[in-house]
């Protein structure tokens, strides 16, 4: 080091333009400037040369650098005049005047400003190739007797790399087991943000993404199995990502598409389940509880779709269709039944009648098969016993296979409540009955609403027996 600063003496020291003079104290003012006098006699007019010390017209800046990358940091005076420009980083010397002291480096250069009259005015130190020991205060100083300077801070990015835990990236776990997903920064800076999501879906708790180095759940199910994808982002171009692929290992479960499928002799039908199990189940089919071969069906997989086809429908082929999944924790079975009859019924009418005694019910159905006939049952709400009659059917104008049906059901009492529902009957026989639609006669509301304000609630028992009353009077005072 006492040679290095020996020869950086000896070489500012033979710089041109630099006025020494044997009283280093006149040299340099505090102004700034310096006045130096010649003698003169009588015969002679007087000169005064005046040497003004460099100012900079380049600050120091604060610079975060990607590794990898050129970092440059420009030192620019307004004029040199033979001063000698210095680079430290820290307190060691990098270049002095425009000599290179870092030796062996071929990354680090200097390269010469120039004003609009080619006159020297500083220089910007470049270092190629960025490394994390690059990073610190660069300073730039004027070699005048009292040191100006600039500096520069330098800080390396580097790009995070990540390891996922565990290194196969693998974590098999079973129903009700707490799972922790992790990944390790091994290398960044500054730290990284991390985040996770998974692909193709949301999180198991619904977000599209959480952050932290770690996740835990606690009593996992199906719903957590998936590909996890943990990213890491400080600002170097793109996030770094690994994957780990969470396997929660259960009993089959079985959704089904349909559970009754309509549909007429001579069609195609599908039935479908979807599967969802780990380890993979093995899968079996039924008709009416009779195991099925493929001679007279096409059974066919795709990831967790299972599809059985009946080419041809025919009477024979009409029935209960059981899809069955079973592997070593367990198994799952789902129905579903392929039918020529028609499907349920649709009701139209508006719920609360406008009559005292009677009401008009309106509905339509589908089927494949013409419909001959329905069959509407109802009753009050509190009887077990329903009343029965059989309406005719007719085929509704530009609409394929759709059949409607209407009928006014009388002798009812007023402000009462009823339940009604429809069946349909085709060539297969009667479908299955309508879901039980709920109706009122004029005094009563078919629907229930709950007494809101300050009001005390009334029992539905009184409010339902004063309604009956007094529309059973106003119905008398009308005959």
């Amino acid at each position: 080091m006492t040679k290095l600063t020996v020869f950086i003496i000896l070489l500012v020291s033979s710089c041109k333009a630099l006025p020494y003079g044997d009283d280093n104290n006149d040299i340099y003012s505090n102004d700034d400037y310096e006045d130096v006098a010649s003698a003169s006699n009588e015969e002679t007019v007087g000169e005064q040369v005046i040497h003004r010390l460099p100012t900079f017209t380049s600050v120091g800046e604060q610079l975060l650098v990607n590794e990898g990358s050129t970092i440059r940091m420009p030192c620019i005076v307004n004029r040199l005049d033979g001063f000698v420009l210095l680079w430290k980083k820290g307190d060691e010397f990098v270049a002095v005047g425009d000599q290179m002291v870092v030796k062996n480096d071929p990354r680090f250069q200097l390269i010469k400003e120039t004003n609009e009259n080619g006159g020297v005015i500083g220089n910007t130190l470049v270092i190629s190739l960025a490394e994390e020991t690059d990073a610190g205060d660069y300073t730039c100083q004027v070699s005048t007797f009292k040191p100006v300077e600039i500096k520069h801070s330098v800080k390396i990015r580097v790009k995070p790399v990540i390891q996922r835990v565990p290194d196969n990236g693998i974590i098999v776990a079973e129903t009700g087991d707490t799972v922790k997903l992790e990944c390790q920064v091994t290398r960044g800076s500054p730290m990284p943000e991390i985040t996770w999501r998974r692909k193709e879906r949301k999180m198991p708790t619904g977000e599209d993404s959480m952050r932290g180095l770690s996740l835990t759940y606690k009593a996992v199910t199906r719903h957590h199995s998936g590909i996890y994808i943990c990213s890491a982002d400080n600002g170097f171009g793109e996030p770094t990502e690994t994957e780990l692929k969470l396997d929660v290992q259960h009993k089959p479960e079985i959704e089904q598409e349909e559970t009754y499928i309509h549909t007429g002799e001579g069609d195609q039908t599908e039935v479908i389940c979807i599967v969802h199990s780990s380890p993979r189940s093995q899968v079996t089919w039924y008709k009416d509880g009779i195991p099925l071969d493929g001679a007279n069906y096409l059974m066919n997989q795709r990831g967790n779709r299972h599809t059985l086809t009946i080419p041809s429908v025919d009477a024979s082929k009409m029935g209960k269709y059981t899809c069955r999944a079973s592997n070593s924790y367990g198994e799952d079975q789902k129905t579903t039944e392929v039918s020529g009859k028609a499907e349920a019924a649709e009701i139209k009418s508006d719920p609360k009648g406008m009559e005292y005694d009677r009401f008009n019910l309106e509905w339509e159905a589908r089927s494949l098969s013409p419909i001959s006939n329905f069959k509407v049952e109802w009753k009050t709400n509190g009887d077990e016993k329903w009343k029965t009659s059989e309406v005719e059917a007719y085929q509704l104008p530009n609409a394929d296979n759709t059949y409607a049906g209407t009928h006014m059901i009388t002798k009812l009492n007023p402000a009462t409540v009823y339940l009604v529902k429809v069946s349909s009957r085709n060539v297969y026989g009667y479908s299955n009955p309508s879901q039980p639609f709920k109706f009122a006669t004029r005094g009563a509301d078919p629907v229930q609403k709950p007494i809101t304000g300050n009001g005390c609630a009334v029992p539905n028992t009184f409010v339902s027996v004063t309604l009956a009353l007094c529309s059973s009077l106003i119905y008398l005072l009308h005959q």
